[in-house]
């Protein structure tokens, strides 16, 4: 059924009001389950921001706009809006800063609208530690005789929370031998981080992929690699 843009705050609220009733009285349900809802929602750390994107399955329904609602499960609170993503004919929302807490619950349901009509509505409950993915930050990297420096690039200021839950891993190969690095970062860090591979072979190519090893989860996503090779001359 077609239902006016006016409607949309309702339909927050018996959202809201269903996952009361499942608390309050114990029914297991499983918000992170999208298999019957018409959307596809992820939730990904890019460049340091976190990004709420979604896709409709069916690409006939074709919205002008979105709005996107949003819960903390512990709270139990009324449904926000985020003013930068109201009425929004993007495809994405940024949260950084509004979704800081990777151990809470984040209910969330975003709807399409053409004109004042309301087309879609999803909804997806996403735990951050579990759901959240974590792309590879950007580097570089520079080759000498007998080592290699490593620059990470990061933000001037990075979560707390965030920065927790993650390990930020360095990858070596050469000559099909993988060496994984876990450089230790101070809390609070922000800037450039920079970590050297020392006692390398001269005359020998090696390649580095840096990525982020999320605590509690076993998916990662490894940068693309770069490689050099140390030769004679390229002192530090």
């Amino acid at each position: 059924m077609i239902l006016s843009q006016n409607t949309s705050t309702i339909r927050s609220l018996n959202l809201l009001l269903m996952v009361c009733i499942n608390l309050v009285f114990g029914i297991s349900h499983d918000l992170s389950d999208s298999s019957k809802e018409p959307c596809i929602l992820k939730m990904t750390l890019r460049n340091f921001r976190s990004i709420l994107s979604w896709e409709l399955k069916n690409h006939s329904i074709k919205p002008t706009h979105y709005t996107l609602w949003y819960t903390i499960m512990s709270e139990l609170d009324d449904m926000y809006t985020v003013e930068n993503c109201t009425n929004t004919t993007r495809s994405f929302c940024d949260l950084t800063g509004m979704w800081t807490q990777m151990h809470e619950t984040y209910l969330a349901m975003v709807e399409g609208f053409r004109g004042s009509t309301s087309l879609v509505s999803c909804k997806h409950g996403f735990l951050l530690a579990m759901d959240m993915s974590f792309e590879p930050p950007e580097f570089e990297i520079v080759g000498f005789t007998d080592h290699i420096i490593v620059t990470v690039k990061f933000p001037s200021v990075f979560e707390k929370e965030l920065q927790s839950a993650i390990s930020l891993i360095i990858e070596e190969e050469s000559e099909g031998i993988v060496k994984k690095h876990k450089p230790e970062i101070k809390e609070n860090f922000s800037g450039n981080f920079t970590y050297v591979i020392d006692k390398l072979i001269l005359n020998t190519n090696y390649c580095v992929s840096v990525y982020f090893e999320p605590r509690g989860q076993e998916t990662v996503i490894k940068s693309p690699s770069k490689c050099t090779l140390l030769q004679p001359g390229q002192e530090s």
